[in-house]
Order: structure tokens, then C-alpha cells, then sequence
């Protein structure tokens, strides 16, 4: 058989094979078309079939490695754990200039957001097993405050899961030296922590690792939300009448949105009128003014939300709290 396709109206027809290699009126509109035998115009027409279908199989596979690239470098998390970038002053200039226009003093410790110690991932350790550490930590705050050199962690009667997870934690904080020396008494199921005399190691077990986690997480809200940012750690202001404050953590999203966070891991009740008036002099909104407590029971920080004009929140739901800013 031979087989007619109308270049212009895209007719075709089937012709008797006697016609193949003639050229032919279309029957629907006059034009002129050579006839082809139907095996070779069937043979060429499969052949761009699949010229095209792998140009278009080559094309989607580019796009979707495009694609996948572009998001890893949209959505993979900056890593802020080991960086001395945020202790730069350009760093923090936005922040110094917000205060200014408030008119402000405010007075930064760049190396207060240095976090190539690792003062952040012992915080981030204590906070996410706060359940489990609490008692430890309130030990060594003990210990420090009777200005014994060490104090002695009793296992005897802990689950084997937590004795793994205290011991895991202690021999963490003694390779990153927040221990002078770290025993290990097998014999009496106890765990000999000598402490550090560093005033640094002495402060941050008194209620600074909460800072640092604050501000971790406020660097991870930030970089998920893709903002610029400015941050800063125990920033000193003071007011036009004279107050002072420190603000233990606070962020700046693109040179004008504030966040402050406060941080408590003991008694907070004292201090709720104090941070009111805070949040009033800085001029935020209820949502902006956080007050993270550690392990404060999340019905709890609920009806404190309800009660003043302020955000409470613990450090397990700090990050949502920021997220739905």
C-alpha cells in the first residue's frame, strides 16, 4: 500500500501502490504531496518518535537533578555550630542600629555568639534529656555553689537506660573539658565528676547552656524561614529612664522584625513583671516576646500565655513557638 500525508492540512489517505513516489492532489485541499510507501513513511515517523521521546526523557531527567539541587541548597540547614562568623560587628550592626533609632543603648559582646566552643552542643545535649539530666545538673550547680571541687553521680537505682545516657553525657562533657576528670566506679555504680574552676564552666551549668540553646534555636528558625538575620547573647541596653537590662537572647529578621527570648531554668515566677515592662519598653508584640523556662509543662506555659502579655514556652517547644511567627 502507499499512503498520502498532506503537508499543509495534515489529511491523510491510503493509495493504490502503483502511485508511490508520485506526487498527488489532496483530495481535501488541493495541495500537492508525494506519495510514500506505507512501510518506509511508518519506518520514518517511528524513527522521530523516539528521537523526540528520548530528547524529552534527557530533558526531564536535567530538570529534576536541576530541581533537587536548587532545593538542597534552598533547604539544607546552615551549619551554626562551629562558626566565627556571627561574632563579626557587621554581624550584628542591624541590631545596634534598630536600638539606636529607639533610642537605645544597647552595648553587644560579639564573641557572645562565637560558637566554635562547644558551649552550644553540650546545651543542645542538656536540653533535648533535660528529663533525665535535671537532677544531674542541679548537682553540679550544688557542688559549685559549696565550692566543692567535684560531686559524685549515684546509679545504683537509675534504669540501665538512663545510667547509658547519664555516662554517655559525662563522658561528653569530659572530652569537651567541662570536666577536669571523669571516673568511672564500677564497683559502686557512681560516676566521680571533678569539676572545672572555670568561672565560664561555673556560669554555664548555673542557667547560660539555656541561652545557648535559645540561641541555637532562634539560628535553626531563622535559616529554615530563609531570613537575613542579625543575632545577639546578653546584649546590655538601657532604657531613656535609666533601666537596664540584659537581653539574653535576641534576633533581628530582615533589619526590622525583633525577637527576644528570655531564659529561665529555675524559679521565673519573680521575674514575669520585670519581663512585662521589658517587652513594653522594646515595643513588641506579645508573640515576639518569648520566655523560655526550662521544662515548664506545656498546660502550663499555655495558661501563663493566657494570663500576661508575654509568650511563655519550654525548650522542647521553643522552635515551634518561633515557626508560627
Amino acid at each position: 500500500m502507499a499512503i498520502l500525508r498532506c503537508s499543509r492540512c495534515n489529511f491523510i489517505a491510503e493509495l493504490d501502490h502503483s502511485l508511490i513516489g508520485h506526487d498527488v492532489a489532496c483530495p481535501k485541499c488541493q495541495h500537492q504531496n508525494k506519495v510514500w510507501d506505507t512501510s518506509f513513511f511508518v519506518g520514518k515517523l517511528l524513527e522521530k518518535y523516539f528521537a523526540l521521546h528520548n530528547t524529552v526523557k534527557r530533558l526531564q531527567a536535567e530538570q529534576t537533578e536541576e530541581t533537587a539541587t536548587t532545593e538542597a541548597s534552598t533547604t539544607s540547614p546552615h551549619d551554626f555550630s562551629n562558626t566565627e562568623m556571627l561574632s563579626s560587628p557587621s554581624q550584628s550592626q542591624p541590631i545596634l542600629t534598630w536600638f539606636e533609632r529607639k533610642k537605645i543603648a544597647v552595648e553587644i559582646n560579639p564573641k557572645a555568639v562565637d560558637t566554635t566552643g562547644f558551649f552550644d552542643e553540650i546545651a543542645n545535649a542538656i536540653a533535648e534529656d533535660y528529663a533525665t539530666l535535671r537532677p544531674l545538673i542541679a548537682q553540679i550547680c550544688h557542688a559549685y555553689k559549696e565550692n566543692y571541687n567535684g560531686t559524685t553521680i549515684k546509679l545504683d537505682n537509675r534504669k540501665p537506660d538512663d545510667i547509658n545516657r547519664i555516662t554517655r553525657f559525662c563522658k561528653q562533657m569530659h572530652d569537651y573539658a567541662f570536666l577536669s576528670r571523669l571516673v568511672q566506679q564500677k564497683s559502686e555504680k557512681s560516676l566521680r565528676l571533678i569539676l572545672q574552676p572555670s568561672p565560664v564552666i561555673r556560669q554555664f551549668f548555673n542557667g547560660i547552656w539555656l541561652e545557648w540553646y535559645a540561641l541555637m534555636q532562634a539560628l535553626e528558625f531563622a535559616d529554615k524561614r530563609n531570613l537575613p538575620f542579625s543575632c545577639a547573647r546578653n546584649a546590655k541596653i538601657t532604657l531613656p529612664n535609666a533601666d537596664v537590662y540584659e537581653l539574653d537572647v535576641f534576633l533581628l529578621l530582615e533589619e526590622k522584625t525583633p525577637i527576644c527570648i528570655e531564659c529561665k531554668s529555675g524559679d521565673y515566677k519573680p521575674y514575669i513583671e520585670k519581663y512585662r515592662l521589658l517587652k513594653k519598653s522594646l515595643g513588641l508584640q506579645k508573640s515576639q516576646f518569648l520566655l523560655c523556662v526550662a521544662d515548664l509543662p506545656d498546660e502550663h506555659a499555655q495558661g501563663l500565655t493566657s494570663m500576661y502579655d508575654i509568650t511563655f514556652t519550654n525548650q522542647k517547644n521553643l522552635l515551634t513557638h518561633l515557626m508560627r511567627l
